[in-house]
């Protein structure tokens, strides 16, 4: 490998003073730059026209207020047909929608407490089953003991017509 030399104190002095200069040249340019522009913004003039702008003011106040009013006016309409709206469904109909639930609601009370006053216990439908299970038992035999026996069957018929 080749042995790399090493820049001199000299060479990177003069390379220094190079970008030194550079700067200076750039720095003075944009100097002159801004200055060109600072005197040309100073010699602008800008004049306001008061009663123009005046005017202006007017005017857009005067479209807010229009539209404003179209606004107002739409929703005055607007509450209008609602308020007729409500009008008609609120008075008779809802009335008559009242009384019908209060029927209603009435009628089911009613069949509910007569269910609940008419339904029989467990233990009492129990006690029947049991007594009709006997009466069909009793009169089974009856009937058993009449097919058996002509004579007791005519004697209890004759004594029944009596």
């Amino acid at each position: 490998m080749a042995k790399q030399s090493q820049p001199k104190v000299s060479e990177l002095v003069e390379v220094l003073i190079q970008q030194m200069s550079n700067f200076d040249k750039v720095i003075r340019d944009r100097n002159d730059i801004l200055n060109k522009s600072i005197s040309k913004l100073n010699s602008i003039k800008v004049d306001f026209n008061i009663a123009e702008l005046e005017a202006m003011k007017q005017s857009n106040r005067n479209i807010i207020k229009n539209d404003f009013e179209n606004f107002h006016a739409q929703t005055r309409e607007n509450n209008k047909e609602l308020l007729n709206i409500h009008k008609k469904v609120s008075s008779k109909r809802l009335l008559y929608l009242i009384i019908l639930n209060v029927f209603f609601l009435s009628t089911a009370g009613l069949s509910f407490y007569i269910a609940v006053k008419n339904s029989v216990e467990k233990s009492e439908y129990e006690n029947v089953l049991k007594d009709r299970n006997k009466f069909k038992k009793q009169a089974y035999d009856y009937h058993s003991y009449f097919l058996e026996n002509q004579k007791e069957a005519l004697r209890y018929n004759n004594w029944k017509e009596k």
